[in-house]
């Protein structure tokens, strides 16, 4: 039977050939979608050598630089993202619906996190090489202590959660300061479809 040259067809596998009509790709999550609207780089591979390789990029939300990292084999499972807290600087405050770890690659700083009303934050110190978790739906900080940038590398459940519930804005909040009174008000960011 002659085939048409524009139309795809059928081939039956000879030998070690693959039966098919080509490659399967796996389709993006909203998790995916989350990491590539947020303008920052996203590393993909089995596995990486150093994180303090990875080109940073500006990250608006954050308030810092960053890289996402997703490994292969942890998708829909595990986030992973490396951050620089500018020099003396923070990031921007937030908090989240998912566990969050953090493990201090360079720097020296503090976190404040905070409960939606509470009057006072609770302030801890962290130094390369400290390990530390943001508890769910808290409020939290980071701030650096030196006058070079620290490097987070964090990880976190994300992908898990934004995958089941489908809606960053619930997930993911961020505070916004405003330039005229540069108090922080507590306001979710709208991700653009």
């Amino acid at each position: 039977m002659p085939h048409e040259k524009d139309q795809t067809h059928w081939h039956e596998p000879a030998g070690h050939k693959k039966a098919g009509f080509g490659e399967f790709k796996k389709q993006p999550t909203p998790y995916d979608a989350f990491m590539e609207s947020e303008g920052v780089p996203v590393f993909r591979d089995i596995g990486i050598s150093k994180v303090q390789n990875l080109p940073l990029a500006p990250w608006k939300r954050k308030g810092g630089r960053g890289h996402y990292i997703q490994l292969l084999g942890t998708e829909g499972k595990w986030g992973c993202y490396v951050v620089e807290v500018p020099a003396a600087g923070t990031l921007n405050p937030e908090r989240h619906m998912y566990e969050e770890i953090y493990l201090v690659v360079e720097g020296r700083g503090t976190t404040e996190v905070w409960l939606e009303g509470d009057t006072k934050k609770h302030v801890f110190e962290w130094q390369t090489g400290s390990i530390f978790s943001i508890p769910m739906n808290a409020w939290f900080r980071i701030v650096n202590a030196t006058n070079s940038g620290a490097l987070l590398l964090a990880g976190n459940t994300a992908p898990n959660v934004l995958n089941q519930l489908n809606n960053i804005d619930t997930s993911v909040s961020a505070a916004r300061t405003t330039s005229t009174s540069r108090r922080t008000t507590s306001k979710q960011i709208r991700y653009a479809d």
